[in-house]
């Protein structure tokens, strides 16, 4: 085996001297000089002229810098005591669209007036974040982006976050069974754990399940203080890392602006379902804010009326500028939840039997669907502090410092007790075990920006991140110890973002390498002078808008990495009370290439949006469990550990993922807004020794409308998804699982009390037409009647 050479500690340490003595030096010579500030203000209006008092009105350096205010009984604001640099001002009103101004070039002691006309009816501007990590306006983004606004949030009364991004293109959303089961968020054809997710542009994962990923906690993500969630389609590791192969999920908090303001709700439905949620924000002096919420949510009965679930979690953000040039926030995300789960669905005999490659699901038929257990479950619990410090050293020259603590708790149990009405179904009894799974993940990141010139944003920085995993699995094979193991990992990364022909000509470039480091102790015998291997990706994305049609023609291509887990360094198993371990240290990181293209149009005014993508992304290289050759495997291949192991992960080739995606959003009058988007899917997986295989739970087609109508005081929306066939392993048996159709719609009134204190009453249902359909075998919830009502003051 070859040698690899040990720079990785020397080069850490002279980067980190590099950067923060850079830092240094710009911060002297900035200090030694006057400091010289200007002032941004304006009047919002509504298009008939009238003044707009309570807009919030939100000011955005380039480089992230923020400040708030509100508009007063005139509809003006004011920013002072303003750097010199680049400003999008940004502009939200309850009734009408989102504004966000043109870039504003504000000079040392300048006075600049920009006048804001909010439109009632039209498609939302809002700015936007992840596809560059740097503040954009979203027509100035290169690759294909969604983005869910807390309004459509609201509208659809979900009880948590992934039922809320359903209809996103691209986006397939499962949860197998009841509230708190299994969820899954799965972007382009890829697997669970493919989809990166992000708070406020920080990664949300679990260092402690098998694939690294996000996976056991998705279900637990409810809906608190949010602001947006934008979805970058196609990979995005250059810039935010591992597991970003299919793309990111970036939860965004809202931003405390103007008089506290507070909302308390309670809701009540089927499933035995109760809500509790209150939220709050405030501007700070217009230099900072606060925001939180809180949200309980009970299952007391589930679709058995076994499934109880039960999750408490909370969000909190506080931002403030301490200087015109300083900027420093703080974020809190926790979770912790319980929930009663069932056995696995079972195929029935004639399937066995069939011959048929890949079955129909029929239930009772050929198939068991999940079914009680009255002493298993699953308990989660995941907590994650945040601080960012942002300052500006002068008009060109940028730089953030951002550091994250995040801890997750896992313990998975199955005691002796069973259903009587299924003991058929599990002849030789329960198998109790116990599984705890604790991770811990500390993550040091911090870059600069640079202004080369108008047209041209530099971006260099590193990423520190250092994985702690716990593992103990109890069962009648007996008690392991328990292991602990850690990772550290180092990556250097850069971007260029150019801006051509008065911003009608966008382009960046990217690359990262992202470095590991193992422990010798953690390399046994013939491994302990070998290290694991880098991996490099890159990233290049161009747009180029034809203002006078409103077209914006889009492409990308770029690579998307998964650093291979703990789990599948270090993890290990118990068969016949002997530890065995199966993880190999040395893994290469999952590695892929996507290339995307498309073009957005807008019409009518901005009352219409098209867009369409054709996407192709293959997996290069990915990690898998391999059987080696043993007592009960005499023809498989050996260890190539050579420490006889029975089984492990190994690298192998991946799969290919190719489709369209299209959408259509219109805000044809006031108070309304229509979306609809279709996706067309074909995603292989690569399996040893058969090739090129269809990928599971991947239906071809995907289909989504949704309608919202403001009508004085009540609303009214509708929501349909259509997932077509789609293929899902019923262990041993892969099955062809019947697609579906789920409506759901809801109506709310809202009755005001005073200008700052309402009432609002809803109610509606999900899965209004009770169809009865399965996720992997798992039964779906029907009909699911709520209502409710929201306090604000």
């Amino acid at each position: 085996m070859k040698q690899r050479r040990p720079s990785f500690p020397t080069f850490c340490i002279s980067l980190t001297n590099l950067i923060f003595t850079t830092a240094m030096i710009f911060g002297i010579a900035v200090a030694v000089h006057a400091q010289h500030t200007a002032t941004v203000r304006g009047t919002v209006t509504d298009e008939t002229g009238a003044k707009v008092t309570g807009a919030t009105v939100l000011l955005r350096s380039r480089f992230g810098l923020l400040l708030s205010n509100t508009t007063d009984q005139s509809g003006t604001f004011v920013f002072r005591s303003l750097r010199s640099g680049s400003y999008l001002v940004e502009v939200r009103a309850d009734g009408f669209a989102v504004f966000t101004s043109r870039n504003i070039t504000v000079h040392d002691d300048d006075e600049v007036t920009t006048d804001v006309k909010l439109k009632l009816a039209g498609i939302s501007a809002s700015v936007v974040i992840t596809p560059t990590g740097t503040v954009q306006r979203i027509d100035e983004v290169a690759k294909a982006l969604t983005t869910v606004s807390s309004e459509d949030i609201e509208a659809s009364h979900e009880v948590n976050l992934p039922e809320a991004l359903r209809g996103t293109p691209g986006l397939r959303v499962q949860q197998q069974g009841s509230p708190g089961s299994l969820t899954s968020l799965r972007l382009r054809g890829q697997r669970n754990f493919d989809t990166s997710i992000l708070f406020d542009g920080l990664r949300i994962r679990d260092s402690a399940d098998i694939n690294g990923s996000a996976v056991p906690f998705i279900t637990d993500f409810l809906i608190n203080d949010i602001d947006r969630v934008e979805v970058l389609r196609g990979s995005g590791s250059s810039i935010y890392g591992t597991n970003a192969i299919g793309g990111v999920i970036n939860i965004v908090p809202r931003i405390g602006a103007g008089t506290p303001t507070f909302e308390a709700e309670f809701e009540g439905g089927g499933l035995g379902l109760f809500r509790e949620r209150i939220e709050g924000n405030s501007g700070i002096g217009g230099k900072g804010g606060f925001t939180f919420g809180i949200t309980r949510i009970d299952v007391r009965h589930g679709i058995d009326d076994q499934d109880q679930y039960g999750n408490t979690g909370g969000v909190a953000r506080f931002y403030y500028t301490l200087t015109p040039s300083i900027d420093v926030s703080a974020n809190f995300f926790g979770s912790s939840s319980n929930a009663r789960v069932n056995d696995n669905p079972q195929p029935i005999f004639s399937a066995l039997t069939s011959g048929q490659q890949f079955p129909r699901a029929i239930e009772s038929v050929n198939f068991q669907p999940d079914f009680n257990n009255p002493d298993q479950g699953r308990r989660n619990a995941i907590w994650s502090g945040a601080f960012r410090f942002t300052h500006s050293l002068n008009a060109k020259v940028n730089y953030t410092v951002a550091y994250q603590h995040l801890r997750t708790r896992r313990r998975n149990y199955n005691g002796p007790e069973f259903d009587p009405q299924f003991a058929s179904l599990s002849p030789f009894g329960e198998f109790e075990f116990t599984s705890i799974n604790n991770g811990g993940t500390d993550t040091l990141d911090a870059r600069i920006n640079i202004a080369l010139h108008n047209t041209n944003i530099a971006t260099a920085g590193f990423e520190f991140e250092n994985e702690t995993l716990f593992q103990r699995f109890t069962s009648a094979f007996g008690a392991a110890p328990g292991t602990t193991d850690r990772q550290r990992t180092f990556a250097i990364f850069g971007q260029d973002q150019i801006i051509l022909l008065d911003g009608r000509l966008q382009i960046s470039l990217g690359a990262r390498e992202q470095f590991f480091r193992i422990r010798a102790a953690d390399r046994p015998g013939p491994l302990a002078s070998i290290t694991a291997d880098s991996s490099i990706t890159g990233d290049g994305a161009i747009a180029y808008f034809f203002e006078s049609t409103g077209t914006k023609i889009r492409g990308h291509v770029g690579n998307g990495f998964r650093a291979p887990s703990l789990f599948e360094r270090f993890g290990d198993g118990v068969f016949q009370n002997v530890q065995t371990r199966f993880g190999d240290p040395t893994l290469r990181a999952e590695q892929s290439i996507a290339v995307d293209a498309g073009v957005d149009q807008r019409l009518a005014h901005d009352k219409l949006l098209l867009g369409l993508t054709y996407f192709y992304t293959r997996l290069q290289r990915v990690i898998d469990f391999k059987s080696f050759r043993s007592f009960f495997n005499p023809t498989g291949d050996p260890d190539p550990l050579g420490f006889d192991r029975t089984g492990g992960f190994v690298n192998f080739p991946g799969g290919i993922s190719r489709g369209v995606e299209a959408y259509v959003e219109t805000a044809p009058y006031h108070g309304s807004m229509l979306r609809s988007s279709y996706t067309y899917t074909n995603s292989d997986r690569f399996v040893v020794p058969g090739g090129l295989q269809p990928q599971f739970v991947t239906p071809a087609h995907q289909f989504s409308l949704s309608f919202t109508q403001r009508y004085h005081r009540f609303l009214g929306s509708f929501f349909l998804n259509r997932v077509g066939d789609y293929l899902a392993p019923v262990f041993p048996v892969t099955f062809t699982f019947a697609g579906y159709t789920k409506v759901d719609t809801f109506l709310t009134y809202e009755h005001p009390i005073s200008d700052r204190r309402a009432l609002e009453f809803f109610g509606g249902a999900d899965n209004v037409f009770d169809q009865k359909y399965f996720e992997n075998g798992f039964r779906a919830p029907g009909i699911v009647a709520r209502g409710g009502v929201k306090v604000r003051f």
